[in-house]
């Protein structure tokens, strides 16, 4: 059954606390349909063209970039300056690493929700499916005058409460383009092959030994990178997780069907559908961590 608007705006209101993507799964929605339910409530609707929304975000100042997908996510804390636009868009501002593939951004709202600890907003973007590709938090840190006249020149005509998805149908998949599991399995690719558990593993001695790693995290339309030390890493339930100042990564554990180490250093974790969860990396010392997991026992 199809949900209106107002119907959608009274479930959440019952549900408050339940993250956006949860919600809309148990209601059979899409994320973006949630969204949408809000426009002109809490919610506006902006053009989602990259080259349109990252310049305007650099007068932001510190704000929270965060991208996901089913089985992880990555959160990172800096500013969005140093845009570079292109066929592949990105920012390589550190803390902040961003790679855009534009045919996903399809949709994109601007939400600014008053809450008891002061307003809360944040800037979403979906693809055509009405799955996030990629989205901006606004902090206590961030310079919040700038951001009405941002939203201002980001408004487009179209300020509907509906969203009918669509299939992406795009080819461009950079996520997806890093790493082929059939190519593994069939040994096109040279990798090896390793244990259950070789990434937590990783995780905890990188963090042990303050050996520098790389995470990327990414969807079909955008990909994120940490690159730097971890300190904290802690288990809750299924997730594994990196929570340190600025940094914050959650993995899925009982997502990751396969996990393969290739010649340079790289670690991919996959799913049971063979999709790319997260790729992770190191520097110095990284080596010795990875020589020391062993290969995968059927």
């Amino acid at each position: 059954m199809t949900m209106t608007p107002e119907q959608i705006r009274t479930a959440r209101a019952k549900k408050p606390r339940v993250y956006a993507r949860d919600f809309a799964e148990d209601l059979g929605i899409t994320e973006a349909a949630l969204c949408a339910a809000f426009v002109g409530v809490t919610g506006t609707r902006i053009v989602a063209d990259p080259d349109r929304i990252m310049p305007g975000l650099a007068a932001l100042g510190q704000v929270m970039a965060l991208t996901r997908n089913d089985s992880c996510v990555l959160e990172k804390v800096g500013c969005y300056d140093q845009y570079q636009s292109g066929d592949s868009p990105r920012i390589v501002n550190p803390p902040i690493e961003i790679e855009m593939f534009r045919p996903h951004w399809q949709h994109a709202f601007a939400f600014d929700e008053a809450t008891p600890k002061g307003p809360k907003r944040s800037i979403q973007i979906f693809d055509t499916a009405g799955e996030a590709v990629h989205k901006i938090h606004l902090r206590t840190e961030t310079n919040a005058s700038a951001w009405a006249p941002l939203i201002a020149s980001l408004r487009i005509e179209d300020q509907s409460q509906s969203f009918d998805p669509s299939p992406a149908g795009h080819s461009v998949d950079g996520w997806g383009d890093l790493s082929r599991l059939a190519d593994l399995r069939l040994g096109n690719t040279p990798a090896r092959h390793l244990s259950k558990g070789s990434v937590e593993r990783l995780m905890y001695r990188a963090a042990e030994l303050a050996v520098p790693v790389q995470f990327a995290v990414g969807n079909p339309g955008c990909i994120e990178r940490h690159s730097g030390l971890i300190v904290r890493v802690l288990e809750t339930g299924p997730w594994i997780n990196v929570l340190d100042p600025g940094l914050e990564l959650h993995l899925r554990m009982d997502h990751m069907a396969e996990v393969w180490a290739h010649p340079d250093g790289s670690v991919d974790a996959f799913g049971e559908a063979g999709q790319l969860i997260v790729r992770m990396s190191g520097a110095e010392g990284w080596a010795d961590l990875l020589a020391a997991e062993g290969d995968f026992q059927p």
